[in-house]
């Protein structure tokens, strides 16, 4: 790649930087037709999330550089009716795409990407211990950037509904109340079976029981569950296992209705992972059904789950009630505290 192209491909956005490669490889016919290509595997060259990776594929079946395959992915058309005899199920790499290395086609971090990782995190910690206003100003001097990209990561969390503006326009998070709970629970009740009945049948079947081996080593493991591993295996359930649903919308509401997974995230931080046995359990049986090719009793099973889940958040927000309230970052303040 000629090195003027690699800078204009830098100066994008994430999703279109992967959008001009992947087109440019199709166009040179290092992704030849037929080529199959999944979010996944995408994302990992890419070193990024989905979401960019899934921007970027629905743009180029818009533009009819991609068309949809089986519901499991895209694939490279053919010249003819955009038909194609031969599908090949390479392992995706970044030399298909005619790069060396991720300097070829990733940007330097940004300010927003090098801060938001931990900008969340605070945010989302503070949740279940009452209302706090972002103070925009002191976060930017708190992390030394400017107050844009302060905006800017705000605004990616209120599409998450994570933050939102109060009346007076003031930026604010929490509190997440047991009433809150409750009702995105009763949400997630109906959206999540929905998505994986359509999501599950869809995914490769390694991935399914990588899953289910993770799970069942959790469990052989005891007590010595990490807060990190529970947060891996319950986005193993709640998130990878969904996301080959075609309906986008639907995937939407469900991420906005996962505020609640803050409330485990928390406890499982502050006191680790022993009691998460018992959820892990009803994941083993869910992923378990799964393999089987059972999706109708998977589905069930996770309704279940999240009932059974809807309760144990509760009673941990009110174990939480009780803890003291941790230190957070200056651009943090208890809403209390405000008299204006």
């Amino acid at each position: 790649m000629k090195i003027s192209a690699r800078n204009e491909i830098r100066s994008q956005p994430r999703y279109q930087r992967i959008e001009t490669v992947l087109l440019n490889a199709i166009a040179e016919g290092r992704l030849a037709q037929g080529t199959v290509l999944n979010e996944g595997p995408v994302a990992d060259v890419f070193g990024t999330s989905r979401t960019p990776v899934r921007q970027a594929l629905n743009e180029l079946e818009a533009k009819g550089a991609l068309t949809r395959f089986n519901g499991r992915g895209f694939i490279v058309p053919g010249k003819s009716n955009n038909s194609v005899k031969n599908v090949r199920k390479l392992k995706f790499s970044a030399e298909m795409l005619g790069l060396q290395t991720a300097a070829d086609y990733e940007s330097p971090r940004g300010g927003a990407e090098i801060i938001a990782e931990d900008f969340e995190r605070e945010i989302v910690n503070a949740m279940p211990f009452g209302l706090y206003r972002i103070n925009e100003m002191a976060a930017a001097d708190h992390y030394k950037v400017s107050r844009t990209i302060v905006r800017e990561l705000l605004q990616r969390l209120q599409d998450r509904g994570l933050v939102r503006k109060d009346r007076r326009s003031h930026w604010v998070v929490g509190p997440l109340t047991a009433r809150d709970v409750a009702h995105y629970f009763s949400i997630r009740q109906k959206l999540e079976p929905l998505a994986l009945s359509e999501s599950a049948p869809r995914m490769a079947i390694q991935d399914i029981r990588r899953m289910f081996e993770t799970t069942r080593k959790a469990l052989e493991s005891g007590n010595d569950i990490v807060s990190e591993m529970v947060d891996e295996l319950e986005r193993d359930i709640h998130w990878r296992l969904l996301q080959q649903t075609s309906n986008q919308h639907l995937l939407r509401m469900i991420e906005q209705s996962q505020i609640a997974l803050v409330v485990n995230k928390v406890f499982s931080n502050s006191i680790g992972g022993r009691p998460f046995r018992q959820p892990l359990e009803e994941h083993a049986i869910i992923l378990e059904f799964v393999v089987r090719g059972s999706y109708d009793a998977a589905a069930y099973a996770l309704e279940e789950h999240l009932r059974l889940s809807a309760d144990r958040t509760g009673k941990r927000l009110m174990a939480l009630s009780v803890f003291p309230t941790p230190e957070f970052q200056s651009y943090l303040k208890p809403e209390s505290r405000f008299t204006d």
